[in-house]
């Protein structure tokens, strides 16, 4: 709400609020999912209305227009493997938070970093997908992570599942980055192929059994009957993201496939988890531009990552697709804070030249609002 931000500060007292001080961060969680089948709502891809928005934050003006707080807001979904050996991501995901902000945020000058962390398995997990919402701060970050129920399951059957949250991020996502035509990331985090094609069963098993008709909500039409395949799937959410596979331990037949379906400039060599925000920060920099191909490593080595690791990455992310952000129309054009909007809902804010001008202390507004539809939580 308003303009507050994850701090270091923030973190620390979030993780001493909802992290344990011994054993997996999401062990709580863990164990009230086996004990009720259920996954707690805030990161149950079917609860919250199933489609995850992305929007403007604004204060009140007491002339019933609306200021923005911060910024153009940039959704940036991960969805970490946690199959096997990989179950422990969700830990490294939140050991790696502060520094996922805070690298990635410079590479985003006056903008609102939105982030909504996940985590897969495999379909004959019970839960298949963990899908939170974009969050800002680092209590909501912080508790949606420690609410994972990670499975730490799955193979031996031909691939994961990470198809399926693919799927909400092409079809069951809100941004408004997208109404004024620019792109969101995604990153999907993982050490082994999808499968090719997608269930009605599975998709209603983890949306809820009105999946296709959220979709129709989200203004996306999908036939039940003829789904699309998980290449038509990614197409399509490449369309409204800057998409990228973070491929762990360099297998060549989980690269090939994702090689296959995102195109190689977009999978990229993560030489050690721990690495996931800097890895994240690099292909933001260079696609919006504010980072050059040859400040790639001096970066890297100057945030702590070693000298093997960060030419590994480097050689990577050499020919990922440089300033496609900065390459779209509306590119610098997005709101800025202070910025004024007619109404919450318009695609762009007001000339400066027709805001009204405030005087006096009746004028100060009475709090923060989110930009949201009146349906949103």
């Amino acid at each position: 709400m308003g303009d507050r931000r994850l701090t270091q500060a923030s973190y620390a007292a979030s993780v001493r609020t909802y992290v344990p001080t011994r054993g997996p961060a999401t062990r709580a969680a863990e164990e009230r999912a086996r004990d009720t089948g259920k996954l707690d709502p805030l990161v149950d891809p079917a609860e919250y209305g199933v489609i995850r928005r992305s929007l403007v934050r604004f204060d009140p003006r007491p002339d019933d227009l609306w200021t923005v707080t911060v910024g153009l807001p940039v959704p940036i979904e991960t969805r970490l493997d946690t199959t096997g050996s990989m179950g422990h991501f969700v830990d490294v995901a939140l050991e790696v938070l502060p520094n996922t902000y805070d690298l990635t945020s410079a590479m985003l000058p006056e903008c609102d970093l939105q982030i909504a962390t996940g985590i897969f398995g495999d379909c004959i997990d019970r839960f298949v997908l963990c899908r939170p919402q974009f969050e800002m701060e680092a209590e909501k970050i912080v508790r949606q992570l420690s609410l994972m129920a990670p499975q730490r399951g799955g193979g031996g059957n031909g691939g994961e599942d990470p198809h399926y949250g693919i799927f909400g991020g092409a079809y069951l996502t809100n941004a408004y980055i997208n109404r004024i035509g620019l792109k969101g990331y995604d990153f999907t985090v993982t050490d082994e192929p999808a499968r090719a094609y997608l269930s009605a069963d599975q998709l209603m098993r983890i949306y809820g059994e009105h999946v296709f008709e959220k979709v129709a909500e989200n203004g996306f039409e999908i036939n039940r009957q003829n789904l699309p395949t998980t290449r038509e799937v990614v197409d399509d959410l490449l369309k409204r993201a800057h998409g990228f596979v973070l491929s762990v331990g360099d297998r060549y037949n989980s690269n090939r496939f994702w090689m296959e379906h995102y195109g190689e400039e977009r999978v990229i060599l993560l030489p050690d988890i721990r690495y996931l925000a800097h890895a994240q920060a690099v292909i933001v920099g260079l696609t919006e531009g504010t980072l050059s191909l040859e400040e790639v490593e001096e970066f890297m080595r100057k945030h702590g990552v070693e000298q093997s690791a960060a030419r590994a990455l480097m050689r990577s992310v050499v020919n990922i697709p440089l300033g496609a952000q900065a390459a779209l129309p509306n590119f610098g054009k997005g709101p800025k804070a202070g910025d004024v909007f007619r109404e919450k809902t318009d695609l762009w804010p007001m000339d400066p030249s027709e805001v009204p001008i405030l005087h006096g202390a009746d004028d100060e507004p009475d709090g923060p609002i989110w930009g949201v539809e009146d349906n949103q939580i």
